[in-house]
């Protein structure tokens, strides 16, 4: 069960990489369209044009992974679609300083940090690491273009309006992973509560299967004694033995109180249960295989 857990946070990893990294094809081709229409030059389309064939790498690598994912994976790929952003940001700011026109900077730093709050996997150390990237370039930006004193930026609250987009995303992130860990501390719970649960049903089922042999000893036993005396060491010896199991059957009803009986449950078949327990058996070994 804790391996079916282990699955379920790989699945929303992946899930969260794959889906961050499908909306930035759309994202950039559709600004590759309007940064060609304001610079009329090739080279930031030409390098939105190369991040959305990177994403598209990205993406094939998820897909044909799916089934081998690791945490490591994941991340790199999630930082794999997302880095690329900061030298076209880059770009992106030095030609507007250029183009005679009035903007407000650092818009897609904003965005890009509020995705990754949102989108990240659930760990402090990756998505935190790259909102600090993105909130560290959008100040050197700001300082080392110039752009407190350019004519054209129509943004007198910077960078300061970046960095609190930077500190909400990173509490979005931070909320997103403790309540990532508390479910994930819930599921492992239950799943070792029906684990255990399953062990007892096991130990209930060897008990009340063993009742009937018990009972066909004890009435040997008797009999034995009765018509051949002259057995009585070896009636003794086979009676420490059934002592033995008695005790061992009374431990194995010591778990009564792990069970949670349901409905249905007053007709318990051991042999039944047995059966069950050796088919979900088969079905855990054949998923390990796979």
């Amino acid at each position: 069960m804790l391996g079916v857990v282990e699955e379920e946070v790989l699945g929303r990893g992946w899930r969260g990489a794959f889906f961050g990294n499908l909306l930035l094809v759309p994202t950039e081709l559709a600004y590759a369209f309007i940064d060609y229409q304001v610079f009329h030059g090739p080279l930031l389309p030409v390098l939105r044009v190369l991040h959305v064939l990177w994403v598209l790498g990205v993406l094939g690598l998820l897909l044909a992974r799916r089934r081998t994912l690791t945490s490591k994976l994941i991340n790199a790929c999630f930082a794999a679609g997302v880095l690329p952003f900061l030298p076209i940001f880059a770009v992106a700011e030095y030609s507007m300083t250029g183009a005679g026109l009035i903007w407000v900077p650092m818009t897609g730093h904003r965005l890009v940090m509020l995705a990754i709050g949102v989108l990240a996997p659930t760990g402090l150390w990756l998505g935190g690491g790259l909102i600090a990237s993105f909130a560290l370039e959008a100040g050197v930006l700001w300082y080392a273009l110039g752009l407190g004193v350019h004519p054209g930026v129509r943004s007198p609250w910077e960078p300061w309006v970046t960095f609190i987009y930077g500190g909400v995303a990173l509490a979005m992130l931070a909320y997103r992973v403790r309540s990532h860990n508390i479910e994930l501390k819930l599921r492992e719970a239950r799943a070792e509560a029906e684990a255990l649960e399953r062990v007892a049903r096991l130990f209930i089922a060897v008990r009340d299967a063993t009742n009937t042999p018990l009972q066909t000893l004890e009435l040997c036993i008797a009999v034995l004694r009765q018509r051949s005396p002259e057995s009585e060491p070896t009636v003794a010896t086979m009676e420490r033995a059934l002592e033995r199991l008695r005790n061992l059957a009374q431990r194995l009803g010591s778990v009564d109180p792990l069970l949670v009986w349901r409905e249905g449950d007053e007709s318990f078949d051991a042999e039944a249960m047995l059966r069950l327990l050796e088919e979900d058996l088969a079905r855990e070994l054949e998923r390990r295989r796979h």
